[in-house]
């Protein structure tokens, strides 16, 4: 297969590839519960793509976005404890 990317994901010739500390905090074990059929966003929305491939990696940057926003929540927090 060929190189298939959505957003911040990458998938190359079967490596699927992301943000270091993402992957390490979180996407891996999502990785995991989507194989293991236990993602119930995966499991309800993954018809909405085009292909398998393409579903694990828009459910992982839907993941990443929000990982990403908690953090800049908590970086605003920690500013503002800080501060206070």
């Amino acid at each position: 297969m060929a190189l298939l990317q959505v957003g911040a994901f990458e998938l190359n010739d079967g490596v699927l590839s992301g943000p270091a500390d993402f992957m390490q905090e979180q996407g891996n074990a999502l990785v995991d519960a989507i194989f293991a059929g236990e993602d119930p966003i995966y499991n309800t929305t993954a018809h909405l793509s085009p292909n398998v491939e393409t579903a694990i990696l828009v459910r992982l940057q839907t993941s990443y976005a929000g990982w990403l926003g908690m953090k800049q929540v908590e970086s605003w927090l920690g500013c503002a404890s800080a501060n206070g």
